[in-house]
């Protein structure tokens, strides 16, 4: 014998398929390590003099364009392709954090950096975790995009501890400059991709998903789970200094949280009623989140933050999975840009109202209350599960 059939690795739509999942899974973790430095802009605005409300403002219009860019980043990738879109999103993700160097000390200017940064991360999230599910098969779908979609929290796990030393050791000009360096790294990797074809305008419109009625209870499942995830974004890094705790001990946690589960939890869940494995995932979540509320130690916080990162790894990928089932993988772009919208907007919007209750009631009554939405959405979809409510 001179040479040897290729042989699709499982899971994969080709042979190729496989090399392009692990280019795109770092291109993922890169993006996502620059703009995921916002877990301690808080501090930083804390530092240059902001209010509370100022910072709940700048922490919160990030969503706006990222809602609205995300609603429409499905029609967008079917107009200009997948990959362009992806491009784009990445150059702006980049680009937006980069110009904190220059803005970070100016409302007006922050401002403006949160505005690109957001319309950025939305043209590159959904266009390329819908580029991932092109590459897959239904065979271990759950499990391969759930280790993909974990690459965005990933710079969690010492993320933040980097973002931290760097910004009290150096200050906020060297903080953005090397927050910047993973983005300007990922971009070269978008061009050893290959493209695929455009969907149809017509397949799979935002019109018919508003009417379908199966989209409702993933939806309000999405806007549980993203303003929990919201306000430890946006609250976590504050609420663990106030402590005298190091940010790490739970976003390093929470992210190996993450991607353990993701390894080798997910495959079993690929069988049971998407509906109640959300409901779990919202349990957890919420006792996750609870958790960090009363945390006054280090080996406290560790296990929050491993707990609420369990939760996450049960809902999103599902969550993700559920949004999409029935439509096949060119059409998918427009389903999992309405859910990273309504998945955004829910982390991104609870910054403000969040930020002002802080001011009035403190960390930990906050935080129970957002972890109590956790328990509501679970009762709902188990008497959705067994009413049979789709």
């Amino acid at each position: 014998m001179t040479g040897h059939a290729s042989v699709t690795p499982p899971g994969f739509v080709d042979e190729k398929a496989r090399s392009e999942f692990v280019r795109l899974a770092a291109i993922i973790f890169l993006t996502a390590m620059t703009n995921q430095q916002a877990v301690i802009l808080a501090v930083v605005w804390q530092e240059a003099g902001f209010s509370h409300a100022d910072i709940g403002v700048l922490l919160g219009v990030y969503g706006v364009p990222l809602v609205l860019a995300s609603l429409f980043s499905g029609a967008v990738a079917n107009r200009f392709g997948l990959l362009n879109t992806v491009r784009l999103g990445a150059i702006l993700t980049t680009f937006g954090l980069l110009s904190l160097y220059a803005t970070h000390a100016s409302f007006a200017g922050s401002f403006a950096s949160r505005i690109l940064q957001g319309a950025g991360f939305a043209l590159f999230h959904a266009p390329v975790m819908t580029y991932g599910t092109t590459r897959l098969t239904q065979d271990r779908f759950i499990q391969l995009f759930g280790l993909l979609s974990a690459m965005a929290p990933l710079p969690y796990a010492f993320g933040p501890v980097v973002a931290e030393y760097l910004f009290h050791t150096f200050g906020p000009h060297a903080f953005f400059l090397a927050g910047s360096v993973p983005g300007l790294v990922a971009l070269p990797l978008l061009w050893t991709l290959r493209p695929i074809e455009k969907a149809a305008p017509e397949v799979g419109g935002m019109r018919s998903l508003f009417a379908s009625g199966r989209i409702v209870l993933p939806m309000i499942a999405a806007c549980v789970f993203g303003a929990m995830f919201g306000f430890v974004s946006a609250f976590m890094a504050p609420v663990m200094l106030e402590r005298g705790l190091s940010i790490g001990g739970f976003f390093t946690s929470f992210t190996l949280s993450i991607f353990v589960v993701r390894l080798g939890l997910l495959g079993p869940l690929e069988t049971i009623d998407r509906r109640l494995v959300v409901a779990g995932g919202g349990i957890v979540l919420g006792l996750g989140l609870t958790l960090a509320a009363l945390a006054t130690n280090l080996p406290m916080a560790i296990a929050a933050g491993a707990v609420f990162g369990l939760g996450h790894s049960i809902g999103f990928p599902v969550l993700s999975a559920w949004i999409c089932d029935g439509v096949p993988p060119e059409a998918r772009a427009t389903p999992l840009a309405l859910f990273n919208a309504t998945f955004f907007a829910a982390i991104y919007l609870v910054a403000l109202p969040a930020s002002l209750a802080i001011a009035r009631f403190g960390y930990p009554p906050v935080m129970i209350a957002t972890a109590s939405t956790g328990l509501v959405l679970a009762v709902f979809l188990v008497v959705a599960w067994d009413r049979r409510i789709r």
